[in-house]
């Protein structure tokens, strides 16, 4: 209690230091643990969450062949991938994962047909029909993950029901379609309405649909097709495959003698599992020469999920910047916090007269750890603690909703480094006694500070011999005035009793 109780005088001393060091250590630990937890997560996202990730494999024209389409001219289709081209990968994937599921998308441009109107915008210009292939789009799709895919953007149905993706129906729906929100407005159309649109191929040949439902576009487009980018998206008419197929858009049989604007955009997705069987089926792909010269092999779920990462990529570079110089910075102030409380003169002073007093060195060091540990492990612990639950919050705030929790992995590094780094400031004020030299020990003057109790004796001991003289005096005084006294008496009894001897001489004579 002695070394407790001097250590708790002495931090309240010097009150400054004392909250200084708290809250540097608070807020040390606070955002470390918070910074640390956003690395980790940028660091677990990029490896094992982007492994476990559901992986997709698409082939499409690169980037110099798309430049080769044009959206006036049918002839340039001649750059698109076609079912018999997509058999020789169908095959290579096959045999690599020996499964093979997939889903598809097929888009060709439409007329109008009758009262029906496309809405203006895009870049198709003055350019007829005959030249475009109309300014409508028609786009089918396979299932309902290849309606989730759509580059045109993403949507949602506002009235209406879905497109039906029942492939294995005896009769499934070959007439349903979605049309926008603004092409149903403009040409008053609601659902259950029929309406026609015109082949691209062949004005001559329509195709009579019914309204199922009308959307709006939830998300920016990311289309790649010139033919597609050059139409406003407004116009795109989305059908399931069976209803694209019953119109005679996808000659399947047929599609390398189909040229022009008969010949569909087909984009085929094949699903894979994760991650590392896409990096697999890329490399048995590239065994068999594959892709060909034009296409490029891609993965537009693996790539959505990259792109995701964009957030918390930059807060995670930040976090690691932050976290260097919160712990340099606040380790180099804890550092000099610990120093100042036990190198300076008033400290000198204290170790001095505590040594005369008899403290040893090694209470005394002691008392220098203790003073460190009561400014540190508890707010370490706080700090810690309330990094641990603010780290998620703080993620999803800044990180476009990409948690960031706190493992349990990290808070054991934390609590181990944590606890180490403050044993060793302990350690470093107690080796001020060792560098405490015998010149100093008679050399210290002033405050004692944290020797109170040596104080109280001393003072008790000078109380002492201050009373102690003050009795001598009094008992030498009360002495001298007893024999005085006790003399005066003794000469009057001597006087009397020899006046009264004489006086029987006297009568003894006479007689």
């Amino acid at each position: 209690m002695f070394v407790l109780s001097n250590a708790w005088r002495a931090l309240m001393r010097s009150k400054g230091r004392t909250a200084l060091t708290a809250f540097v250590t608070l807020a040390v630990t606070f955002g470390t643990v918070a910074g640390l937890a956003i690395i980790q997560e940028n660091t677990t996202a990029h490896t094992t969450t982007y492994d476990a990730q559901k992986a997709d494999l698409a082939i499409r024209p690169t980037a110099a062949a798309w430049k080769k389409v044009s959206a006036t001219d049918s002839a340039s289709t001649k750059q698109y991938m076609t079912w018999t081209s997509y058999t020789e990968y169908a095959t290579a994937i096959q045999q690599a994962t020996s499964t093979l599921d997939f889903t598809v998308t097929e888009t060709v441009p439409a007329r109008v047909s009758g009262d029906l109107k496309a809405l203006d915008g895009g870049s198709l210009g003055s350019a007829s029909d005959d030249e475009t292939g109309g300014q409508l789009i028609w786009r089918a799709f396979w299932t309902k993950d290849a309606a989730k895919a759509n580059d045109l953007g993403t949507y949602t149905i506002t009235d209406g029901k879905a497109l039906s993706y029942d492939n294995q129906s005896d009769n499934p729906d070959t007439t349903g379609a979605l049309v926008s929100a603004a092409f149903a407005k403009a040409n008053n159309l609601k659902v259950g309405d029929k309406f026609k649109v015109a082949s691209a191929a062949d004005k001559s040949k329509t195709t009579e649909l019914t309204v199922r439902g009308i959307y709006e576009y939830t998300a920016d487009a990311a289309a790649d097709n010139p033919v597609v980018t050059a139409r406003n998206r407004e116009n795109a008419i989305y059908t399931n495959y069976q209803t694209f197929s019953k119109a005679g858009l996808d000659p399947q049989s047929s599609d390398d003698s189909v040229s022009g604007w008969a010949l569909p955009d087909l984009n085929v997705v094949f699903n894979i599992s994760d991650a590392a069987t896409y990096k697999s089926v890329v490399d048995t792909l590239k065994k068999s020469k594959l892709p060909a010269d034009g296409f490029a092999i891609s993965s537009p779920a693996l790539e959505r999920y990259t792109k995701s990462l964009a957030p918390i990529e930059t807060l995670a570079s930040r976090a690691q910047t932050g976290v260097i110089l919160l712990l340099s910075a606040g380790g180099v102030v804890l550092l000099a916090l610990v120093l100042l409380g036990v190198w300076t003169r008033k400290r000198d002073d204290e170790i001095g007269m505590a040594l005369v007093s008899g403290v040893t060195r090694g209470r005394l060091g002691w008392q220098f750890m203790l003073e460190v540990f009561i400014t540190t492990l508890p707010f370490y612990a706080i700090g810690l603690v309330g990094g641990a639950f603010a780290a998620k919050p703080i993620g999803t705030a800044l990180a476009a909703g990409h948690a960031t929790p706190v493992t349990s992995d990290l808070v054991w590094k934390m609590v181990w480094y944590g606890l180490g780094a403050i044993l060793v400031l302990a350690i470093l004020a107690a080796l001020r006694l060792p560098f405490y030299g015998a010149d100093k020990l008679f050399a210290s003057d002033g405050d004692w500070g944290t020797v109170s109790e040596t104080e109280s004796i001393e003072a008790e001991s000078e109380a002492d011999a201050a009373n102690g003289e003050s009795a001598g005096k009094n008992t030498g005084a009360v002495g001298d005035a007893g024999s005085t006294d006790a003399d005066t008496d003794s000469g009057k009894k001597t006087t009397t009793n020899g006046t009264a001897a004489k006086a029987d001489d006297d009568a003894e004579a006479q007689a």
